[in-house]
């Protein structure tokens, strides 16, 4: 079985275990290709970014169980240097932090009134992070001067907005190519990394920030919050224009005793 894994810095415990059930049918992927790489057969299941699933549910099946989601998260952050409140604000981003912008321009909406302008750009400073998020005063704002910069956890801007993890990111197969076998692979998969957490962070030891993030940040059960989650992430997607309607959140499905194993 391929496995594509999107190649962000919240899903590299996921490739790191994956890697170890699976082999060498595991390999990261690039926003901008995951999906070509589902459509065109070449990766029978990926884990990809969770605005594109809820975007496509006409292409894709998204499995159950298990999916990447987190309360904070130290890669999806967001430096404002101007009054959080303010009426206006720029973000700059290229396509690897669409997600991230996504959350930022909701959050920044709901929570503080301000309305954000996203810019996708291809040419982000080569220092920075693909998923890196620039934000930048509109013309005209005088809230961004004499201010010290603020830097915000999105993930923990949506908790306090919804009171539910943020999932970044859910496995999903083709329609229709969703067998049982196949969540039942993923989902076994993922239950081991996530009861083997100690285990597996000896993997960063060298890097104390993913360490942390792996053993007390991580989520990876598609349980009820993350589900909850996914649907006010639908009522967003329609109203910032990226879905044509508010779509409900379907997930392919496992006999029903084993679905509620699963769920446990």
């Amino acid at each position: 079985m391929k496995i594509a894994i999107w190649n962000n810095p919240v899903t590299y415990p996921v490739l790191e275990g994956f890697k170890t059930a699976f082999g060498e049918g595991v390999y990261p992927m690039a926003r901008t290709e995951i999906l070509k790489e589902l459509r065109d057969g070449i990766a029978d299941v990926a884990l990809i970014p969770s605005d594109l699933a809820l975007a496509h549910p006409e292409d894709f099946d998204i499995l159950p169980a298990v999916a990447v989601s987190t309360w904070n998260n130290p890669y999806a952050i967001l430096t404002v240097s101007q009054t959080l409140g303010s009426k206006t604000l720029g973000i700059i981003h290229g396509n690897e932090g669409s997600l991230s912008a996504l959350v930022a321009a909701v959050v920044l909406k709901e929570h503080y009134g301000t309305v954000v302008a996203l810019n996708e750009r291809d040419d982000l400073p080569a220092e920075l992070s693909p998923h890196a998020l620039i934000s930048v005063p509109l013309e005209g704002d005088a809230s961004a001067s004499d201010v010290d910069p603020i830097t915000i956890d999105l993930a923990q801007e949506w908790y306090e907005l919804t009171s539910y993890p943020f999932v970044w990111a859910v496995f999903a197969t083709r329609k229709g190519a969703a067998g049982p076998d196949v969540i039942r692979a993923v989902r076994d998969a993922m239950i081991a990394i996530d009861d083997n957490r100690v285990a597996f962070s000896k993997k960063w030891n060298d890097n104390p920030e993913m360490e942390s993030f792996f053993l007390n940040d991580l989520r990876m059960r598609l349980d009820d919050l993350a589900v909850a989650s996914l649907t006010e992430m639908c009522d967003h997607l329609y109203f910032y224009g990226l879905t044509e309607e508010i779509n409900p959140v379907m997930f392919a499905s496992l006999p029903p005793d084993e679905d509620e194993d699963a769920q446990a």
